[in-house]
């Protein structure tokens, strides 16, 4: 029998097999109640001291302060040695969490085997490392998203020559997302979500703007000879590998391959 801790919008049901809890959450999460769920999840992990089945094929949206959140708290199991197993998620979470690079924070395998087998468990021993922050949309923040990045591809073992790359790269996403995605509005911000994990550096920059179009980019050949337009150019030379989203802002998805 599951347990209706909160109602609608956000609705969620615990259930306890044995001392294994699991979490289904259903209805749409956003920055307004998502401390609902993680409040939750912390209290499963501190009273079963278990991995947690987290079930969100019945959460109809989910936005990008809320996903944060989440992987946060995942961060926050990976810290204990645990994994917060995402056992199912609707589409549009899914989509949520791979335009955020975030699928890496949680354990994605069929059937949790942590609690049962942890010898036979690779995730909960693969190290997690987890920093997302919004920044307003001025240039004096470029280089403090840059430092944060950092921080953490240091912390990951990343050698200085990798990091000087990652740098530079994301200097130059954060520069466009102040620039395409900064207009007017002097509300404006822009979020980065910098996940490492196995030797993988994986950085989103999202912004609400109007973005550009890659069609207009010139050449790598006639970007050299401008003032503008290298910026593309230079995180696909940097990172190993670089793709962009667009739809309600534009994010820019970079990956790094390190130790």
């Amino acid at each position: 029998m599951a347990e209706v801790i909160c109602a609608a919008p956000l609705t969620l049901a615990v259930e306890v097999h044995g001392r294994r809890p699991s979490l289904a959450v259903s209805g749409r999460a956003d920055r307004s109640n998502i401390s609902r769920m993680t409040a939750v999840l912390d209290r499963l992990a501190d009273k079963y001291g278990h991995c947690v089945s987290l079930d969100l094929s019945g959460l109809e949206s989910i936005d990008t302060a809320a996903a944060e959140c989440l992987a946060n708290s995942a961060n926050t199991y990976g810290n204990r040695g645990r994994r917060l197993h995402l056992r199912n998620a609707s589409q549009p979470v899914w989509d949520v969490l791979d335009r955020l690079m975030l699928g890496d924070a949680f354990c994605l395998e069929e059937r949790c085997v942590h609690d049962s087998r942890p010898e036979d468990c690779a995730i909960a021993s693969t190290e997690l490392l987890l920093d997302a922050f919004t920044l307003p949309c001025s240039r004096e923040q470029c280089r403090k998203a840059r430092m944060r990045v950092d921080e953490l591809a240091e912390a990951a073992g990343f050698a200085l020559a990798d990091r000087r790359e990652v740098m530079l790269a994301v200097g130059e996403a954060v520069t466009n997302a102040i620039e395409h995605g900064g207009s007017a509005h002097n509300e404006s911000s822009f979020t980065v979500i910098c996940l490492a994990t196995s030797g993988k550096l994986s950085i989103s920059v999202s912004d609400t703007g109007s973005g550009f179009c890659l069609d207009d980019l010139p050449t790598p050949e006639e970007a050299f000879l401008q003032e503008r337009g290298r910026g593309v150019h230079c995180m696909r030379a940097m990172m190993d590998e670089v793709s962009f989203e667009f739809g309600g802002g534009t994010t820019v998805r970079m990956v790094k391959f390190g130790p």
